[in-house]
């Protein structure tokens, strides 16, 4: 192998792993579409972008006995959704977590009284079933904020790479919500 080859592979591989971080941002996609299989009486939806300051970012971490990923650091992005009337019905949360396979989407619901309502998983590369189970998913709804912190030994079941990435996300997400959405507004600052 000639010495300007050798070198451009070289190159090449020095290249490829200065961008191998992976960012874990969901995207909610077709939320028109889909935010009736959480609320059936969604009319519309607001998104709401939270800047994670270093503190919050810090006590958020703190909670979650673990480091939010790339890509979770600086923005926490929820969704607030209204009827027809415009009266708010609760808030959808976005989460992504990293798989075996990578990233597994899912999105949850949480009503007025910050309780899931529903959750289902948007997209995921896992050979692994068990996480897409209902008897898994439903073990969510009803839980909520005041959950979050409880949540690993609350859901049952086997666990699997999976399965704990989506005890993980929903953790997070409420605990995030809690002290970026919930303990702002009651503050005043937003």
């Amino acid at each position: 192998m000639s010495l300007p080859f050798r070198s451009i592979i070289i190159l090449l591989g020095i290249f490829s792993l200065l961008g191998a971080q992976e960012a874990y941002i969901c995207v909610w996609r077709n939320p028109e579409r889909t935010m009736s299989k959480i609320f059936p009486d969604a009319f519309d939806y607001k998104t709401v972008n939270q800047k994670i300051s270093a503190a919050k970012r810090d006590t958020i971490e703190e909670r979650l006995k673990g480091k939010l990923l790339p890509g979770q650091r600086e923005v926490f992005t929820y969704y607030e959704l209204y009827n027809r009337d415009k009266k708010l019905l609760g808030y959808i949360l976005a989460a992504s977590q990293k798989g075996e396979y990578g990233a597994i989407e899912f999105i949850f619901g949480l009503d007025k009284d910050l309780k899931i309502k529903n959750i289902y998983i948007q997209r995921a590369r896992e050979r692994d079933t068990e996480f897409k189970k209902k008897d898994f998913l439903n073990q969510f709804l009803g839980k909520g904020v005041k959950d979050a912190q409880n949540l690993d030994k609350l859901i049952k079941g086997k666990r699997t790479t999976a399965t704990s990435a989506i005890i993980t996300g929903v953790k997070k997400e409420l605990i995030a919500f809690e002290e970026l959405v919930l303990k702002m507004n009651k503050n005043g600052k937003r």
